[in-house]
């Protein structure tokens, strides 16, 4: 009888842990993060890096995923965090970074990288990534 109740009390148990897993990442020790909404991605990145923050790489300079959209400028300045940038819309681009405690935070932006006419790319958002 033990038995059989401790295997229903498991086997209810179970599917709220991995649906916890597949939850909201928020991890109890990591690096600061400076406030960058809204920065210019250069900025938003000195910041980063000045708390702690280090470019994570995850693609090389042919990765499909990297030459769309801003994702050739960023990457011949040396950004190799780049995750992904997207050719059309509002010209999104991810990057990931990763502090001391082996956490990662996903910077994401928008707008388009034009130097030539002082129109940058701006942080929309940021997050911690979980595997």
């Amino acid at each position: 009888m033990k038995r059989i109740f401790l295997a229903i009390l498991f086997c209810s148990l179970l599917p709220g842990s991995l649906l916890a897993q597949q939850g909201r990442c928020n991890p109890r020790r990591h690096a600061k993060i400076p406030p960058i909404y809204n920065s210019t991605y250069h900025k938003a990145r000195k910041k980063l890096l000045a708390a702690g923050w280090k470019p994570f790489q995850t693609k090389t300079a042919t990765d499909p995923d990297v030459a769309n959209g801003n994702g050739e400028l960023f990457w011949r300045q040396g950004y190799v965090e780049i995750e992904a940038c997207s050719g059309t819309g509002v010209a999104a681009c991810a990057f990931l970074f990763k502090d001391t405690y082996g956490n990662r935070l996903r910077v994401t932006t928008s707008g388009e990288e034009l130097p030539d006419v002082k129109a940058y790319a701006r942080v929309s958002g940021s997050k911690f990534v979980c595997d």
